[in-house]
């Protein structure tokens, strides 16, 4: 694991759960190894003020968080499970690993739910839309992500790498960073799309005009 990077782990666990004694037990280890930097843990059954605040509905519930990222998991996990994640969450790019992962099958809300817990981490999905190797796959559940976050501040901050895109030689990323503009639901946005309707790309001047139609009618 990197020396560099510690996780802090958050346990929810309830009275008479059957799989949370087995997480309890392996992050505990992991403490006690100093592969974690700490370790908070609620029994729902006798304080659930926050885990209603995160929309916790089942237990085991565990996060694993760091400067660069924060993984969500619930139900069953090995301890063969927890360790490759941990690993996972202490490398630069694992955030994204766990995305692409998570993604692929089908698990968008958990991706959602840590993007509202930790917005910052929004920067990872901006980076695996910009970057030309992610696969189809990945991109059809980034396209659903984002989507998710239609007229948010989440979104909207990302208005400058998302401008970069869509004005790069990339004609495929283009298209989709115009789109994801739109989805910004933001006025001040209108001016750049409507300069990139008259594009000598035919395909890019139609999503420029099709982004202007998905831009005002999130603004009506």
């Amino acid at each position: 694991m990197n020396s560099n990077i510690k996780s802090s782990a958050e346990l929810f666990v309830a009275t008479g759960c059957s799989h949370c004694p087995i997480v309890l037990n392996e992050l505990s280890e992991q403490l006690k190894k100093g592969q974690l930097a700490s370790l908070s843990i609620t029994n729902i059954a006798v304080d659930n003020t926050k885990a209603a605040e995160l929309g916790i509905r089942s237990v085991p519930w565990f996060s694993l968080m760091n400067e660069n990222s924060l993984m969500i998991f619930s139900g069953d996990h090995t301890p063969k499970e927890i360790q490759k994640w941990l690993s996972i969450s202490e490398k630069k790019d694992g955030m994204q690993e766990y995305i692409e992962e998570y993604l692929n099958n089908g698990q968008l809300m958990t991706i959602t739910q840590a993007i509202q817990i930790k917005p910052e981490i929004f920067t990872h999905v901006i980076a695996m839309l910009e970057n030309e190797e992610t696969g189809m796959t990945t991109r059809i559940g980034l396209d659903a992500l984002l989507e998710n976050f239609s007229s948010t501040t989440i979104l909207q901050q990302q208005i400058s790498t998302l401008k970069k895109i869509a004005s790069s030689k990339n004609t495929r990323l283009q298209i989709d960073a115009l789109h994801y503009i739109a989805l910004t639901g933001d006025v001040n946005n209108k001016a750049f799309l409507e300069t990139l309707t008259t594009d000598d790309d035919e395909q890019v001047k139609d999503a420029a005009i099709e982004a202007l139609e998905t831009l005002d009618d999130l603004l009506e």
